[in-house]
Parts: structure tokens; C-alpha cells; sequence
């Protein structure tokens, strides 16, 4: 028997270490690897050997690899060629039907396991040898057919080369590995020892069509006998697989080819042919389908896995950044509360003895602790808004946008708010977490962008989602793929607002561009606030219905019979019983002010105004349960006449605008309170009623 001519694998891979590995991998005696770096080199080397298997990678320039097995099926000297697909992309179905309708027999995803490749890589190669085997076994007896039918065309002429044909292709027939058989016009007229040891029949005993037939696993049977009428029909060649019954009652697969004989008048005279047992082959083809629903099954169940984590490492991350800013918020609180009234008080202190001391060294000194408390409220103040926005709760995520474009200032960044919305009313935590991916994106620019200017939008969609876009026109930059399995995120904060976005229900899109500046869009679901609960139970004050009318006059909350023996009744409002006290001392210093109540919130405060009908109140605007703004809203509502003075910490922009609509005469911050107030008290009451007033000078 000739040496059988050596396998050929084609790899191709447009990196020259893939190509490298892959040779180590599929290395083996009998076995050469060709390799080509692209899809133009493939098939100059297909049109060259005879490939055994092609190894291709998908994702090549200029012709991929799906291109390139497309142009492999349309020839017919490459359109058998056994091809799998490698990859590394991500797990997409439709990636993998793609490979199967471009004629893959497999697809792997990278990275590879050598051992499963260099399996699949022997079957196939297992496969070709067998083929080869075949087609030699077959070519040779199908040239001896024919040529056997040729003899028998001349069989007038020639029965002598006859008779020595037939000898010499039934010793031919008789030591071939696969099933030879003939059909004639009187049935089944030769079969080899091949098939005679098949059947388990002696060569004496005849062997009809009938009893082939019979053989034949009843499922097969009526498609394998169509196969042969439209071959007869047509005078053409028949080819199919079917299962029969061998002489130990197993079952195995046969694939039968068959050439058309014909007489000398050109009729069709029968069928010679050869049948070949693919039971290991089509075993092989079955083992290979499920390894690959056990593979995918596998990896579905990993995805499930990997998905779930992911969901609860998101779901970690939100909370960890929630937690995050209650601490801030709690922090800043407590500095407010504490630290920042403690410090009011002791500069109303402060300067009240400053009045009442005469030495100049004395006094010098408590003007330079004045002014030391002074830079320590504006630094209380600035680490308050740096631990958490003072207008997000109050005034929602607009206001404090509108105050982190102002902050940005400071870092050398002028941010322009576009407003194509009103506020929307987000819930607190919704609100921090845009609010805090807008700040991080802004010192993005700052940090990285090299811009001076930046633009936030803030809109709703049509299909009812926030959308907030920050965008700069600085240097740019490339955004990186996502990252690997196992591997850290090369932009880790950019990562932290994707999946801070994604456990609101919404996503970061960035577009950016090197040297053409980044454009990031944060678009979350649009929830608002439910005020059902709100509506239902109103509070005990805000809620009551207006007490019944007290007659109005301008001199009702002052003590004395005419206006220029009345003193001005006031009435205090803070949630610190401190900074209370040292308003009623700091007003003691007036003759014609006197302190008639206190308060300790909006609530009460209410309740006090009810009572005591004062000419002004002095109201905090920070408070537990009812705040300053909704207590002057309903103060001025009841009893117009009665001025009302704003106190705060924080004497921010969105603060006075909120207590001046509420109908405030003015809002004073609590420093300034120590000079201003008494003043503010004159000129509120004089705004008020201009009677009133006159009778003050």
C-alpha cells in the first residue's frame, strides 16, 4: 500500500504568536501546519494542498473570518474543508449562528484549552485520514467500475478482457475494507467478501434486493428507496446513509455511493457501487453535539452566576455610596447644629462686650478673637457644603447643581447650567447619587480635560427619563474597553458612575473623542416623590384650620396706649436654646424691644404667633418638623401685619429667595445678626406699616 500523504492544518491569524501557539498545540507526527496571517494568504494556500482543517480566527482586517469561509464554501475544492472558528469576543449567539451558517463545524472562544482544541483537532484529523482512505478505496473501485461497464458495452468484442476484468476486480473488490456491490437489470449481481462478512452469508448463497431491503433499519428504509427512484429517474448518480443490520443484529451506519451503468444502446443497466461504515463517524458527530449543549449549559450556568454577583456587588455599591453621604450629611449636621451655633452665640457675645469695654487694648484684642471667630464660622461653613450640598434636601437637585456650578469656581472651572426642566422632585437618594456622579464627572474635567469651561443639561425625554449631559471642550480622550474578567477597571471612577447609574434602573454614555473634548450622559427612570401619605395626614399645625380672625392693628403686640410709649413684642424662633439665648440678651440692650416668646420650631412657632400676636418674628430657617420657610409661609398667611425676619447659618442665594417669597421682610445670617438686627427689626416694621415706623424715630 502506498504511504498515505501527509495531513495539512491551515492556521490563520493575523498575530504572529497566535499562529505560534497554535502550531505547539496542534503539533504531532504526520501533521504539517500551514500558516497565513490573513485571508488573502489562506486561500492562495488552499488552492495549493489539500487542508485536512482550517483554524480561523474570526475577527481579522480587511477579510474576516467569516468572509473567508464564505469564499471556502463557494469553491468546490474547499467547500468539504472542516472549519473552526476562534474568537475573542464576547459570547454572542449571534456570533455563533453566524459561524455555523458560514459552514463551521465548531466555535471556540479565547482563551483556548489546549487539550479540548488538540481533541477536536484528532478528530477531525481522523476524519480526513478516513476520507482519504476512502476516496483512494472509492476512485479506484469506481475506475474499476467503469470500466467494468465499458467491458460489458464491448462484451461482443471482447469477453476474453471481460472475463479477466471481472477476476481481477472481484480480487480487487474482495480485498477492499468497504462493502462492493452491483445492481443489474436481474437484481443484486455481485457483492464483495466485504459485504458478505457484513451480512454474515456465505458466497454461495445469493443475496437479492429484497433482502438488502430488509436490512435496512425500518426508519431509513423509505428515504433510502427514494434516493434510489429519483437516481433511476434521472440516470444519475445516487449517493445516502441509512442504518443496517449487520450479522450480529447491530445496527450500523452505512454511506452508500452508487455510478450508473448503462448498455451499449445508452439504457440504463444498473448501479455499481461501494458502502462504507460511518457508525464511528457519525458517533463522533453525536459525542461532538453534546459536548456542545453540556458546554453551553455550562456557561449559561456560570453567566447566571457571574450576574447575580454582579447585580449584588452593584447593589454593595450603591449602598456603600448612600452610606457614604448620610455620614457626610450627619457629619455636616452635627457641625451645624453644634459647632456653627456655639460659634454664633460666642461672636454675639463677643460683641456685645466690645460695647462695653473702654480700654483700647482690650478692645483690640476681642476684635481680633472677633475676627477669628469670623474666618472660624466661614470655614464651619465651607466644610458643611463640602460633607453634603446645603440646597439638595431643601431645594432639590436643580438649586444644588446650581451651587456646585458656582463651587467649580474655586477650582478654576466655569460650569454654565441649561435648565430644559423644572425640578423634578427626585427622592433624597436618587437625587444624592446624580447629584454626586455630576460632581465627580466635573472634577474629571478639572483633573484630566485640561478645559476651563464645562456645560451641564438637565432635561426629561419622551419616553419620561432624566437626562443629564456634562460636557467639556478640552483634550479628550480614548474610553477603554470594558474591562476583563478579574481584572480591575483602568478608569475606575468612570466604572463607579456606570454602576452607581445602572443600580438606579439607568446607564453613562460617554462619546469622546481625542482633541474633540467628552460628552457624558447620565439618564436614569424618573421617579418622583409620592406625597399620597403626606396628603392624607396633614400636620398638626399646617393642617388646622385657620384660627378665628383677631382684630388687626399695628400697635396689638406692643405694650403702652400709643406709639411712642410701645415697645416692639418679639418673638424668637430656633431650634438651639443657646442661640435663642443670646438673641434675647442681645436685644435686652434696647429699650423699646422686648422678647414676649420662644419657640423651638416651625411648628410652635405657629402655635406662639396664634397666642401672642408679636409685631416681628425672628425665625430660624433650619428646623426639625416644620422649618422656617413653610412656618413664614403660614405665619404671613394668617396675620399679614406681622413682619417676619429670616435667621440662618447658611445665608445663601436659594435661601433668601425662598424666605422673601414666603413673604420674610429679610434674611439676616446669624453673625450678621449682632449688628444688623436691631436695624432689620426697625426697618421690617417701618416696610410693613410706614405708621408704624414713623412712630419709631
Amino acid at each position: 500500500m502506498p504511504a498515505m500523504n501527509q495531513a495539512k492544518f491551515l492556521l490563520v491569524d493575523d498575530h504572529d504568536a497566535n499562529l505560534v501557539a497554535l502550531s505547539a498545540v496542534l503539533s504531532s507526527d504526520g501533521v504539517e501546519m500551514l500558516r497565513a496571517r490573513s485571508g488573502r494568504e489562506a486561500l492562495e494556500l488552499l488552492l495549493r494542498h489539500d487542508i485536512a482543517l482550517a483554524i480561523i480566527d474570526v475577527q481579522m482586517p480587511i477579510m474576516d473570518g467569516f468572509e473567508l469561509a464564505e469564499l471556502m464554501r463557494g469553491s468546490r475544492r474547499t467547500q468539504h474543508v472542516p472549519i473552526i472558528f476562534l474568537t475573542a469576543g464576547p459570547q454572542d449567539n449571534l456570533h455563533r449562528f453566524r459561524g455555523y451558517q458560514a459552514g463551521a463545524v465548531d466555535f471556540l472562544y479565547k482563551p483556548i484549552e489546549p487539550n479540548v482544541l488538540r481533541s477536536k483537532a484528532a478528530i477531525f484529523l481522523d476524519l480526513y485520514r478516513q476520507r482519504e482512505e476512502l476516496a483512494r478505496q472509492r476512485d479506484k473501485f469506481l475506475t474499476l467500475a467503469e470500466e467494468k461497464a465499458g467491458l460489458l458495452r464491448e462484451r461482443d468484442e471482447a469477453n476474453r478482457r471481460l472475463r479477466e476484468s471481472e477476476s481481477r476486480f472481484r480480487s480487487l473488490a474482495d480485498s477492499a475494507p468497504v462493502i462492493i456491490w452491483m445492481i443489474g437489470p436481474d437484481g443484486c449481481e455481485f457483492v464483495n467478501q466485504a459485504c458478505l462478512e457484513f451480512f454474515g452469508t456465505p458466497r454461495a448463497e445469493r443475496i437479492d434486493v429484497s433482502c438488502w431491503a430488509e436490512r435496512i433499519h425500518p426508519d431509513d428504509r423509505a428515504q433510502a428507496a427514494e434516493a434510489y427512484r429519483v437516481a433511476v429517474e434521472a440516470r444519475t448518480r445516487v449517493e445516502t446513509f441509512f442504518r443496517c443490520r449487520r450479522r450480529d443484529g447491530a445496527y450500523r451506519w452505512l454511506h452508500s455511493i452508487g455510478m450508473p451503468t448503462f448498455f451499449a444502446t445508452g439504457a440504463l443497466q444498473g448501479y455499481i457501487g461501494a458502502s462504507h461504515d460511518v457508525t464511528d463517524i457519525k458517533d463522533a458527530e453525536d459525542r461532538l453535539q453534546r459536548w456542545s449543549i453540556d458546554l453551553e449549559r455550562a456557561v449559561d450556568t456560570k453567566t447566571a452566576e457571574l450576574q447575580q454577583s454582579q447585580d449584588q456587588l452593584r447593589a454593595l455599591a450603591t449602598e456603600l455610596t448612600l452610606t457614604e453621604q448620610r455620614e457626610r450629611k450627619r457629619l455636616a449636621l452635627e457641625l451645624h447644629d453644634y459647632l456653627a451655633q456655639l460659634l454664633v452665640v460666642l461672636r454675639m457675645k463677643l460683641r456685645q462686650t466690645l460695647l462695653l469695654v473702654s480700654e483700647d487694648r482690650i478692645g483690640l484684642l476681642l476684635q481680633e478673637a472677633d475676627q477669628v471667630l469670623t474666618q472660624s464660622l466661614d470655614y464651619t461653613r465651607s466644610l458643611v457644603a463640602e460633607l453634603t450640598p446645603p440646597n439638595l434636601k431643601e431645594f432639590g437637585l436643580l438649586d444644588a447643581l446650581s451651587w456646585l456650578a458656582n463651587q467649580m469656581h474655586r477650582h478654576g472651572l466655569t460650569v454654565t447650567l441649561e435648565e430644559d426642566t423644572e425640578e423634578p422632585g427626585l427622592p433624597e437618594d436618587q437625587a444624592v447619587l446624580l447629584f454626586q456622579s455630576v460632581r465627580e464627572l466635573l472634577f474629571n474635567v478639572v483633573k484630566h480635560a485640561g478645559a476651563n469651561e464645562a456645560r451641564i443639561t438637565v432635561a426629561l425625554t419622551d419616553d419620561d427619563r432624566l437626562q443629564i449631559v456634562v460636557e467639556d471642550d478640552g483634550c479628550g480622550f480614548v474610553p477603554s474597553p470594558p474591562p476583563d474578567r478579574g481584572t480591575a477597571p483602568p478608569q475606575f471612577g468612570l466604572f463607579s458612575i456606570r454602576e452607581r447609574m445602572a443600580a438606579m434602573g439607568g446607564r453613562l454614555n460617554i462619546d469622546s473623542t481625542v482633541g474633540s473634548g467628552t460628552r457624558a450622559v447620565l439618564t436614569t427612570p424618573y421617579r418622583t416623590i409620592q406625597n399620597e401619605t403626606a396628603l392624607a395626614a396633614p400636620s398638626p399645625v399646617l393642617g388646622q384650620p385657620d384660627p378665628p380672625p383677631a382684630p388687626v392693628s399695628p400697635f396689638d403686640s406692643r405694650t403702652g396706649d400709643s406709639p411712642g410709649s410701645s415697645t416692639i413684642g418679639i418673638l424668637l424662633v430656633d431650634d438651639h436654646q443657646m442661640v435663642r439665648e443670646g438673641l434675647r440678651s442681645l436685644l435686652e440692650n434696647y429699650d423699646d424691644v422686648a422678647v414676649i416668646g420662644e419657640a423651638a420650631d416651625g411648628s410652635e412657632a405657629i402655635q406662639s404667633v396664634d397666642r401672642l400676636h408679636p409685631a416681628v418674628v425672628i425665625m430660624d430657617i433650619n428646623m426639625p418638623k416644620t422649618n422656617g420657610i413653610d412656618a413664614t409661609s403660614e405665619i404671613k398667611s394668617r396675620h399679614p401685619h406681622i413682619a417676619v425676619i429670616g435667621l440662618s447659618v447658611h445665608n445663601s442665594d436659594e435661601a433668601q429667595e425662598a424666605m422673601l417669597r414666603a413673604g420674610a421682610a429679610r434674611l439676616l445670617s446669624k453673625e450678621a445678626a449682632v449688628d444688623e438686627l436691631y436695624e432689620a427689626i426697625r426697618q421690617a416694621l417701618a416696610d410693613d406699616n410706614p405708621r408704624c415706623g414713623a412712630s419709631l424715630t
